[in-house]
């Protein structure tokens, strides 16, 4: 008798093998699965699986549950792992950034300060120029400005970042009223967030190196 011309379980020919599995994989009248449960073609190929399921002894069943679990549990704590430690390199946390923005806890709301921290840390380390910095900050809070107009008010403040001169920023805080948010015009809310997001910045940018962004320019 005429041995055949493939053999998959030839241990010789294992490239033929996969060749020939693949090959009687994709022309299976069946598919492998059922992408449409509910399709009256897959009854059959669910009951034949419930069928597997319910042949197999209970030791045999209990053992694959754990196995299955044992391998999504190493997934699920190397991913933790790998989020924790990325959470440890950031060397600036929000958290330190909202220490140094106590003072504004009555001039603007808890959740508005906490959105300029987070920002500012992340900006902090783009290598972005400050001025641009201060505006990405503003914008996320005033998303109803023109970046071009956020940026004429910024220009001072992102000097101030630049060179250290505490004086704009002292200047800034007494021309707005010390009142609540939402009886400030938009044009006090405007520069009220520049100045509070160019002390966040500040704060973001002394938990890195030295050379870091507190060195950028104003301009860029």
């Amino acid at each position: 008798m005429t041995q055949p011309s493939q053999n998959p379980n030839s241990a010789s020919e294992p490239a033929m093998a996969a060749e020939h599995d693949l090959l009687t994989t994709i022309l299976s009248p069946e598919p492998a699965y059922p992408w449409q449960p509910l399709d009256p073609e897959a009854e059959g190929y669910l009951a034949n699986l419930e069928a597997e399921f319910e042949a197999l002894a209970e030791d045999d069943f209990s053992t694959a549950i754990a196995a299955g679990w044992q391998i999504l549990s190493a997934q699920i704590a190397t991913q933790m792992n790998a989020t924790q430690a990325a959470d440890l390199s950031s060397p600036t946390a929000p958290t330190s950034v909202l220490s140094q923005l106590r003072p504004f806890e009555g001039r603007l709301p808890g959740e508005l300060l906490q959105r300029l921290a987070t920002a500012a840390t992340a900006l902090a380390r783009s290598g972005q120029p400050l001025i641009d910095q201060l505006v990405q900050c503003a914008n996320d809070i005033l998303p109803g400005w023109n970046p071009d107009d956020l940026g004429v008010l910024a220009r001072p403040l992102a000097y101030s970042l630049r060179d250290g001169r505490g004086e704009i920023l002292e200047l800034n805080l007494r021309a707005i009223p010390a009142r609540a948010w939402d009886s400030l015009s938009e044009l006090e809310q405007a520069r009220l967030t520049l100045t509070i997001a160019s002390v966040a910045l500040k704060a973001a940018a002394e938990g890195e190196s030295p050379d870091d962004g507190a060195a950028d320019s104003a301009d860029g």
